[in-house]
C-alpha cells in the first residue's frame, strides 16, 4: 500500500511551489515577453500565438483550454527527417470537442535520395503511418499546417504523449524560419504518468495504448496522427480524475509533472 502521509506531503510540496516565483511557468512567461520586445519579424500566426500571458501556476486547468497534437514523422532525427502528417483537437471546459479534430498530411519531401536510404524510409513511414503515396502527393506543405495548427490555437498550452518528438521537430521548423525557439507550455501524458504512479511503481511500459488498458480505455489503431490525438485527450482527462477528482486542478502542478 502507498504510504499516504508521504503523498499528502509531497502534495502539499508541489501546491507550495506554485506560488513560488521560481517556478517554470513564470520563467516560460519571461521569455514570451522578452520574444515580443525583440521585435522580430513574425508570421502572423506566430504573433498571435504570443500575444496572450501565460497562466499562473495556481490557475485552476480545468477552466482552460488546450489542444492536443501529434506528429508522425519519418524518423527521430529533426535534422534529417521530416513530419509525415499532424493531427490534433482540442479539449475546452473538460470536453473533447471532435468538431475541432483536424488531420493534415505532408508533401514534402519533394525529393528523396535513394542512396542513403530515405527513399526506403519514406515507404515504410507511409505504411507505418497509414497514408498511401497519393495522399501524400495531394498533401500540403509544411508551413502551411503549422499555419493552420497555430491560427487555430484555443490558447498556448499542448499536450503530448511522450513530448520529444513534438518539441524537437517543431524547434526545427522554427529554426527554418530563422526565428529563436519558443516558450510553449507542454504536457506530456507519459511524463504525468511516470511521476505521480503511487501504486505499481515497478511498471515499465508506458506506451501510450498500454496507459489506455490501464485506464480502461478502449483500444484505437495506432500511427495516425489525428487517432493518437484524441488517444491521448482521453489519457490526460483520465489522469486528470484520477490526480483530481473534481477538485482544482493547478496548471502549475501538472507542468512541473511533466518535465
Amino acid at each position: 500500500m502507498p504510504d499516504k502521509s508521504l503523498k499528502n506531503k509531497n502534495i502539499i510540496t508541489h501546491m507550495m511551489d506554485l506560488f513560488s516565483n521560481r517556478h517554470p511557468l513564470h520563467r516560460l512567461e519571461e521569455q514570451r515577453q522578452a520574444l515580443i520586445e525583440q521585435n522580430l519579424t513574425l508570421p502572423d500566426y506566430l504573433v498571435c500565438f504570443l500575444k496572450s500571458s501565460y497562466p499562473s501556476p495556481k490557475e485552476n486547468s480545468n477552466d482552460m483550454a488546450f489542444t492536443v497534437v501529434d506528429f508522425e514523422t519519418s524518423g527521430l532525427n529533426p535534422k534529417t527527417d521530416h513530419i509525415v502528417s499532424v493531427g490534433w483537437v482540442h479539449i475546452i471546459d473538460g470536453v473533447i470537442k471532435l468538431s475541432s479534430a483536424q488531420h493534415h498530411i505532408i508533401n514534402e519531401p519533394t525529393s528523396i535520395s535513394a542512396e542513403d536510404g530515405h527513399e526506403e524510409r519514406e515507404h515504410i513511414a507511409r505504411s507505418l503511418h497509414h497514408i498511401l503515396p497519393e495522399q501524400q502527393k495531394m498533401g500540403i506543405s509544411l508551413e502551411e499546417a503549422m499555419e493552420c495548427f497555430f491560427s487555430n490555437l484555443p490558447s498556448n498550452i499542448l499536450v503530448v504523449h511522450g513530448a520529444t518528438i513534438e518539441q524537437r521537430f517543431l524547434e526545427q521548423f522554427i529554426l527554418s524560419l530563422q526565428l529563436p525557439n519558443l516558450p510553449i507550455i507542454w504536457l506530456d501524458t507519459l511524463r504525468i504518468e511516470q511521476n505521480t504512479i503511487q501504486q505499481n511503481r515497478y511498471q515499465r511500459d508506458f506506451r501510450l495504448f498500454s496507459l489506455r488498458r490501464q485506464y480502461k480505455l478502449p483500444d484505437y489503431p495506432a500511427h495516425h496522427a489525428l487517432v493518437d490525438a484524441i488517444s491521448t485527450a482521453e489519457l490526460f482527462l483520465a489522469q486528470k480524475k484520477r490526480l483530481f477528482n473534481q477538485a482544482i486542478a493547478p496548471i502549475g502542478f501538472l507542468y512541473q509533472k511533466s518535465q
